[in-house]
């Protein structure tokens, strides 16, 4: 009985390895909470722990006592999460035009040889080694506790966070009209104004204006977006206006004004997602082209735990190997083209949001719709390549809405327009003024509505609230512009 005392007495000073083994994903996800769903940080947090339990049967090779065991699994798991970091810090001390096998076998050497002699002398000596658990096991609960903590806040905000609790303009209840137009929101990501494109590189794509003109559209030439970022603008947009910079966008957007109006009058909502964390939580269908299934390095929070780690070799080796991958990210645009016909025939009334991601990078589209050189998908060295993929995405919309138009059984109403505007690299040396990053498309197909009634600088956050007193009897008033 006294054994068996002992070792539950013992169990808190051995136990602090396994505690740290939950921290770094933990504060991964912590860090990056708006971006990352919680199902992700679950399972990393589970390999992780798995990862220390198998280590703790390994550590029988290098001592009997569990004090000794535990330690030289403390020092075997901070060498396999911080590896990747350190790696970071050295590689360019490392020579040139090394491969990544060999690259690696000499960053190790260092923090190889160092975690080796410790785990030498820890076998040698004759402590128990039970005295450090205690404290290093009571700074590893209290830091496990300041993240679950976060978590726990960040969850309950989200909980808490209903449609029009942020303060944003309230939605009325309204009887059905008799008359319900299918709406399809278009959102061209980094798509800069036509005449914006035409002042900062000279390209002219007065085509596509007035192409969209000869269809009906009503083009806000002077239209400008009060963010240069994707989140707050979507936000802004789907909220009626009412967003500030204080306000945490991702919720508003997954739970927005705009789809519980609608679908409080009876739409369908149908959505074309471009990121996971950017899901309509009321849409009834989904498309969605989700990259982590080509690869778990395509999946931004499950690489970055591989780059930290000892694993850090493996996304390495895979960006040396996977040396096209235009054909996924060509797949996440073309699947939207090819899948909106099927969703158009549908009955309605239906409300189809589609977040295109282009012209944004990875530039994989020649103006004619042919794979761009693989060796500058993030280049902004120049624009020659975002113009590239701007041409394309410009003649598929004009296609797009062209068929729209055409197969639709009655007039709808189609919204078109970007977030923001080219951004360049985005560091201080931008080609780009600030100013320009906000110089947006604003273009609204509005059957049976008089264009010359609207302001050329109609913003896009008034572009719903314009929508809804026109069709739906609201009251909206305008927001000044941006």
């Amino acid at each position: 009985m006294e054994g068996e005392s002992g070792k539950r007495r013992r169990w808190p000073a051995i136990a602090y390895p396994f505690v740290f083994s939950l921290i770094p994903p933990l504060s991964l996800y912590l860090q990056n909470i708006r971006e990352v769903a919680l199902p992700r940080a679950i399972w990393a947090t589970a390999v992780s722990l798995a990862i220390a339990v198998a280590l703790w049967f390994a550590t029988r090779m290098v001592a009997s006592g569990v004090g000794k065991r535990a330690l030289a699994l403390f020092l075997s798991l901070l060498l396999f999460h911080f590896y990747g970091l350190y790696y970071e810090a050295i590689i360019g001390l490392l020579p040139s035009g090394l491969s990544p096998l060999t690259s690696h076998a000499l960053a190790f050497m260092l923090p190889g040889s160092a975690w080796l002699v410790l785990i030498l002398l820890l076998r040698r000596s004759r402590k128990a080694f039970h005295a450090p658990g205690l404290p290093v096991g009571l700074a590893m609960a209290s830091l496990l506790a300041w993240l679950a903590a976060g978590i726990a806040i960040h969850h309950a905000r989200l909980l808490a966070n209903t449609p029009g609790s942020h303060g944003a303009i309230p939605v009325a209840a309204h009887s059905p009209p008799r008359e319900m137009p299918d709406i399809y929101c278009f959102i061209l990501d980094e798509f800069t104004a036509p005449e914006a494109v035409h002042r900062l590189f000279g390209l002219d794509n007065s085509r596509f204006v007035s192409s969209l003109r000869e269809l009906g559209f009503f083009v806000a030439e002077q239209s400008v977006s009060r963010y240069a970022r994707t989140e707050p603008v979507l936000a802004g947009i789907l909220n009626l206006g009412e967003y500030s910079a204080k306000d945490d966008p991702y919720p508003l957007i997954r739970n927005n004004a705009v789809v519980s109006f609608l679908k409080g009058i009876g739409y369908r909502i149908i959505e074309f997602a471009s990121i996971r964390e950017l899901f309509l939580e009321a849409a009834e269908q989904r498309f969605f082209y989700d990259l982590s299934n080509a690869s778990l390095f395509f999946d931004d929070y499950y690489r970055i735990l591989f780059e930290r780690t000892l694993l850090r070799i493996l996304p390495d080796l895979w960006r040396l190997k996977q040396t096209d991958l235009s054909r996924y990210y060509r797949q996440r645009i073309l699947e939207v083209f090819a899948r909106l016909p099927e969703v158009t025939a549908q009955p309605g009334p239906k409300f189809v949001y589609v977040h295109l991601l282009s012209p944004h990078e990875p530039f994989v589209f020649m103006a004619d719709g042919a794979p761009a050189p693989p060796g500058h998908f993030w280049d902004h060295s120049a624009p020659r390549y975002y113009l590239e993929q701007y041409r394309y995405i410009s003649d598929r919309i004009v296609d797009t809405v062209r068929s729209l138009l055409r197969e639709s059984a009655d007039p709808p109403v189609i919204l078109l327009f970007s977030d923001h505007s080219y951004r360049g690299s985005r560091k201080p040396d931008s080609i780009v003024p600030r100013e320009e990053m906000r110089r947006v498309l604003n273009a609204l197909y509005l059957p049976g509505v008089p264009q010359p009634a609207l302001d050329p600088a109609l913003s896009t956050r008034n572009d719903f609230r314009l929508v809804f007193n026109l069709y739906f009897g609201t009251s909206y008033p305008m927001l000044p512009p941006d």
